[in-house]
């Protein structure tokens, strides 16, 4: 079995965190507040990360940031970073969710076209199957 130890945890526009960094995590972090500050955001945050699920074991939730009428903000990266220790050895871990948008012949405005996860191991682009392998 592997050692994981976090060393930093970063998130931009997660949920409804929009920045966030936690750095120089030691053995043993505790994380506790009111409901509904993001504690569960951090931990999906985690899995997401690592297994493009959220805490609850499920692939289809909201990443996206919403703005106070619930509305998902259009045109931003979300994004989760992480420094971790596998085994005593450094490993940095980022995934990026992207909104694509495109412009159709003939139209001035851009529409929306679905989304495109971007991962990154030790800053080296991969795609999805060798970032899980990993």
């Amino acid at each position: 079995m592997k050692t994981i130890k976090i060393k930093s945890l970063s998130l931009t526009n997660f949920k409804g965190i929009r920045s966030l960094e936690l750095n120089e995590l030691s053995k043993e972090t505790s994380v506790y507040g009111d409901n509904g500050v993001g504690k569960t955001t951090l931990f999906d945050s985690f899995t997401w990360l690592l297994f493009g699920k959220d805490s609850t074991d499920r692939t289809t939730f909201e990443v996206k940031t919403l703005d106070a009428n619930n509305n998902v903000i259009p045109k931003i990266d979300h994004i989760v970073e992480a420094e971790l220790i596998v085994d005593g050895v450094e490993v940095e871990l980022r995934k990026t969710l992207r909104e694509k948008w495109v412009t159709k012949k003939g139209s001035l405005d851009p529409e929306f076209s679905g989304n495109v996860t971007i991962y990154e191991w030790n800053g080296v682009p991969m795609n999805q199957r060798d970032y899980t392998a990993k």
